[in-house]
């Protein structure tokens, strides 16, 4: 039975894997008919064993793919219909979640009525005040309003390393995203309809509200109140970004992601109370299993929590029908249970680590009886989750906790056995005073943590593992977590420490390699020799608590493997270049700024040295040639000229190839370029100055430069209208081939052998749910 369940998931995960959909027809014919093919041979080769489970194990693989294509087929043909995105609409609608708070307002899942041509049903809006102070209406799941918005399909950025939003989005049940238009005609149509005209996800959604809003009143302005407002109810809206970067870091991050062993404490606690009033097992398995089913909604129905659940209620019915149910069975009924409620499920994170983390534990026999006292059980455990998660953490976040086992020891019983079921027991009415006991316990886990935190091995980077790399430390890991008994299996840590130590790729000598990000509308631009590594630019900042440093730029520097920075130029102080620089150099260590910023600006502290960058000014690494080309030096402060007009123009030269990266410059620079140096600007590459904007590219700049390529780093319908149309023509005009950061995602620009070659994230690995090219493209 278990090889027929893995096949089915096994065929999931291959639709999740495929750049596009298939005729669900086509696609469950074959599944059928190899099905049917199958049972048939089965019965006929009732000797070759070996060939009927191959073939039943074929039959469950197109069986799960059929399945997950059907579901995919169906969900993505519900999407905003081109004319309607960016227009404003009236909406009737339900709101279907619990509502996160963000910088400035709140965001929701929105359930459109029936009836709304070209509109999905499933929305993610967005309400921001109208201005500081003003606040926003306070929403509560089970509302029905009336709502003026304008959408826009889903869109994210794709970057090495970074968040696809897109896949989450279809994961979700999202098909389109919108802001809350600050209309008079937005009222509220019903706000508390009556229970029987809710769907049952409503109850859920409304019980969390309402355990939410009682513990913000039992901590009113508490440092932690966010994280057991996440330890009960699963959201985590309120925790901030230097707490999740203190979690990571520290490996806790599972803690606060309500995780399995949450679930399970609790069930045990639930089935051993039982047992003090009815003895009988199947009595308290059924009462475990309640518990946890009750706790896995309240928290929000992660996959950690599903997965748990799943397992729970496999052995409880195991239990009830007296039937063996072994480790391996339970896992893999899980997987096919989780897999069949959401196919989507293998797109994110949590799957893996928790699946894999299980999977890991039973292998080790980290669950085995009677072989070791308690505390040296529990100790054999934490070893094992800690090794056996490293290969999956270097591929997915290129870095780990060396410190992770130490924080584990004391904050795993302290935040499961303590800080949880205070939390919990707070949520009840009349025991409202747990919640300060809990806060308590919890403030002084976090004090501890930040101590660990600090030192300066806490945390190992790495490149993303090329494949051979991540098969080679999973079957190291294989060997250390192997049962006692194995001749050599320690020697296991070599092959997971070649993986942390893996060298991250680099180009040849003299070569380069240009990666310019899709950040939205702004630019970063990442360039690596041989030995070194720059930074041009850092992104745009999206809100108080995010920008491209954070959001885009960590991310990839991390997947690329580069854990210093030889220099970062910021070009001109516009936020939309400049606004991610301040959390990229207080994460990564920076040798030197070099920009236009004025004196006093905040930027020039976080670095050793900071110079202004100036006409001249060169250096050479590896055989590749850095040229600033402007502003001359008497105008990189000069208040008259707009800021633009000062950014710093940087010319790259690599094997004879030339890169020019002009920022902002206007028209007014551009003339000045060309009489100071008009056979310098030739290049084979341009990134397009000022993103397309009517104010730059002119006619005579693009006929001394006569690139091939020019890159325009915009975003997804941002509101400049950039590129302009008639811009992108001239650069057509002269058979320059244009790239829109907005359409292919990341460009990774490669000069190796005299050659450029190009290549565009969306093109690299495709995806069925990503957003279609243009045709041009």
């Amino acid at each position: 039975m278990r090889l027929p369940l893995a096949g089915f998931v096994a065929g999931v995960l291959l639709l999740q894997c495929s750049p596009c959909l298939f005729p669900p027809v086509q696609a469950g014919v074959v599944a059928l008919l190899a099905t049917l093919s199958a049972g048939w041979l089965s019965r006929r080769r009732s000797r070759g064993c070996t060939s009927r489970t191959v073939l039943v194990v074929l039959g469950a693989l197109l069986c799960g793919f059929a399945y997950a294509n059907g579901r995919a087929q169906w969900r993505m043909a519900e999407t905003l219909a081109p004319r309607l995105e960016g227009r404003d609409s009236a909406l009737t609608g339900t709101v279907l979640s619990l509502p996160e708070t963000v910088p400035g307002g709140q965001r929701f899942l929105f359930r459109v009525d029936e009836g709304d041509e070209g509109i999905p049903r499933g929305l993610s809006l967005a309400w921001f005040s109208e201005s500081e102070g003003a606040g926003v209406p306070v929403l509560h799941p089970g509302q029905r309003w009336l709502l003026h918005c304008r959408l826009k399909r889903i869109h994210g950025l794709i970057n090495p390393g970074g968040f696809d939003f897109e896949a989450w989005a279809l994961s979700q049940g999202i098909r389109a995203t919108g802001s809350i238009r600050n209309d008079s005609g937005n009222h509220l149509l019903e706000a508390r309809p009556a229970p029987w005209n809710l769907a049952p996800v409503l109850w859920v959604e409304q019980a969390r509200d309402r355990v939410r809003t009682g513990i913000l009143s039992g901590l009113p302005g508490a440092r932690w109140a966010g994280v057991i407002v996440a330890l009960v109810v699963g959201d985590q809206s309120l925790i901030r970004s230097e707490d999740w970067q203190l979690f990571w870091n520290t490996g806790v991050g599972h803690l606060i992601s309500i995780s399995g062993l949450h679930i399970t404490l609790l069930a045990g606690l639930a089935a051993r109370v039982v047992g003090w009033i009815q003895p009988s097992l199947r009595v308290r398995w059924i009462a475990g299993f309640v518990v946890a089913a009750a706790y896995a909604l309240l928290a929000g129905f992660s996959v950690p929590t599903q997965r748990t659940l799943y397992m729970i209620g496999i052995v409880t019915l195991a239990r009830f029908s007296q039937v063996a149910a072994p480790a391996s069975f339970v896992l893999v009924g899980a997987l096919f249970a989780a897999v069949l409620a959401d196919p989507w499920a293998p797109l994110s994170v949590g799957f893996w680590l928790s699946f894999g983390a299980v999977a890991a534990l039973m292998y080790a026999d980290a669950y085995a009886v009677g072989r070791s006292s308690g505390w040296q059980a529990a100790m054999r455990t934490q070893w094992s989750a800690s090794w056996a998660l490293v290969p999956l953490l270097l591929l997915m976040f290129g870095q780990i906790s060396l410190v992770s086992p130490l924080a584990n020891a004391f904050a795993v019983p302290l935040v499961s056995l303590g800080v949880v079921p205070l939390a919990l027991l707070g949520a009840l009415p009349g025991l409202e005073f747990c919640l300060q006991g809990a806060h308590g316990l919890f403030a002084a886990v976090a004090w501890a943590l930040a101590w660990i935190g600090k030192w300066p091995f806490a945390v190992w980077s790495a490149a993303t593992p090329t494949p051979a790399a991540f098969v080679g430390g999973v079957l190291g890991l294989a060997f250390l977590l192997a049962p006692p008994g194995l001749p050599g299996r320690r020697a296991g840590i070599l092959a997971l420490g070649a993986l942390l130590a893996a060298p991250a790729p680099r180009p040849e000598a003299g070569g380069l390699w240009m990666d310019v990000l899709d950040v939205g509308q702004g630019l970063a631009v990442v360039l690596r020799t041989r030995g070194h590594a720059l930074v041009y630019d850092a992104g745009p900042r999206y809100s108080a608590e995010s920008d491209g440093g954070s959001r885009v730029l960590l991310p990839v520097l991390r997947a690329l493997g580069v854990r210093r920075l030889d220099g970062l130029v910021v070009s001109h102080r516009d936020t939309d270049h400049s606004g991610g620089a301040g959390s990229l150099l207080k994460a990564v260590p920076t040798q030197w700024l070099l920009s236009s910023l004025e004196p006093g600006h905040p930027l020039h502290v976080l670095v050793p040295r900071s110079v202004p960058c100036a006409a001249g000014q060169h250096w050479e690494w590896d055989g590749v040639r850095f040229d600033l080309l402007h502003p001359l030096a008497q105008d990189v402060w000069d208040e008259t000229r707009k800021t633009n007009d000062r950014g710093c123009v940087l010319r790259v030269t690599a094997q004879g190839r030339r890169l020019l990266l002009p920022a902002d410059i206007e028209a007014a620079s551009e003339r000045d370029l060309l009489a100071r140096d008009r056979e310098g600007l030739a290049a084979d590459l341009l990134i397009a100055p000022h993103h397309g904007s009517r104010t730059s590219s002119s006619s005579d700049f693009l006929d001394a430069v006569t690139p091939h390529w020019a890159i325009f780093t915009v975003g997804y319908r941002n509101h400049f209208g950039h590129p302009k149309p008639d811009v992108v023509a001239r650069y057509t005009a002269r058979h320059i081939v244009p790239l829109r950061t907005d359409e292919t995602g990341a460009v990774s620009v490669a000069v190796e052998g005299g050659q450029i070659t190009l290549a565009t994230a969306r093109t690299r690995f495709p995806h069925y749910w990503q957003a279609p090219l243009p045709a041009r493209e």
